[in-house]
């Protein structure tokens, strides 16, 4: 956050931006995850790397529906995972993979769209699960599981939970006044035995139309800046994001900060031209001298 201020103090000037869409036809993204997690004064750093992907649009709302997977194993600490317990959880939240959401046209998520894919993945990893391992703590973790998993309304509230979608699923593409708007942001409590912590936050955004620079959107919580606040830096021209930088404190000893970076941006791939098909009357020696012209490109026809 080198060079950004932490905090913004709105102006007075009562002016609007216009609303501004993101262009998720390209979205095609990987990122670096690193949270840092403090509870009870004891920090657990957590990195991994996601992929972020347009799947589809949905054919009735035509929102965009993404696929987010994580592509790498996760590290707690610099290491990978070793204990019993630590090795059943990832096997576990492997049956996300790959998480399909469908998005408002705001930013967040609407639900899942791969619902029975995820069922029917877990009913393979918990044969897997039970042919392994055995215990207390195993039937502990398929008691939850099948009861998350018993509607789609369950496994959304429960992916929530995750840091990673809970930042990145966020309503960016609203109108942008000056002064902000009062908003309700919902992120995982860090406290134990609360599910939420809900905060009052405003946005604000600089380079909103500039075609060079990055957009850059500033939001933090309106009562008490110090409990959130977070930089989410978007592409000038589809507006994807493609880094977010934010601190969270609910109070003194548990706190966490993200910082989530793209660090690759893949290429649609392009379909090849199709040979043509034989048919009646087929003259092959022209049409493949037709289809090798088309392949070669004006330049390469110029040269004939």
């Amino acid at each position: 956050m080198d060079n950004i201020p932490l905090f913004f103090t709105p102006s007075s000037n009562n002016l609007k931006e216009p609303v501004f869409k993101a262009d998720f036809s390209s979205l095609y993204h990987k990122y670096e995850v690193v949270i840092e997690i403090e509870k009870e004064n004891t920090k657990t750093k957590i990195e991994y790397r996601a992929g972020v992907k347009l799947e589809r649009k949905s054919p009735s709302s035509k929102n965009p529906i993404l696929s987010i997977q994580k592509l790498t194993k996760v590290l707690i600490n610099g290491i990978e995972p070793d204990l019993i317990t630590e090795k059943i959880s990832a096997l576990v939240g492997s049956i996300f993979q790959s998480l399909q959401i469908e998005l408002g046209p705001q930013g967040e998520i609407l639900n899942i769209s791969n619902y029975e894919s995820i069922l029917k993945k877990w009913e393979e990893v918990k044969e897997n699960l039970q042919m392994n391992y055995a215990g207390q703590t195993l039937d502990s973790y398929i008691n939850n599981i099948n009861q998350t998993l018993k509607s789609p309304e369950l496994v959304l509230k429960k992916l929530k939970n995750d840091w990673f979608l809970s930042l990145y699923c966020v309503p960016l593409y609203t109108e942008y006044t000056n002064p902000p708007e009062k908003e309700k942001w919902k992120f995982p409590s860090l406290l134990k035995g609360e599910a939420t912590k809900e905060y009052s936050v405003i946005k604000s955004s600089e380079n909103l139309n500039d075609s060079e620079n990055s957009i850059l959107i500033f939001v933090q919580d309106l009562d008490t800046p110090d409990t959130f606040t977070s930089i989410y830096t978007l592409d000038n021209k589809t507006k994807l994001i493609k880094n977010i930088e934010a601190v969270i404190t609910e109070k003194e000893g548990y706190s966490i900060r993200a910082d989530i970076q793209c660090i690759e941006i893949h290429k649609k791939e392009k379909e090849n031209t199709p040979i043509p098909a034989k048919k009646k009357d087929f003259d092959e020696q022209a049409e493949w001298q037709k289809y090798q012209r088309k392949k070669k490109g004006f330049w390469g026809r110029l040269f004939d």
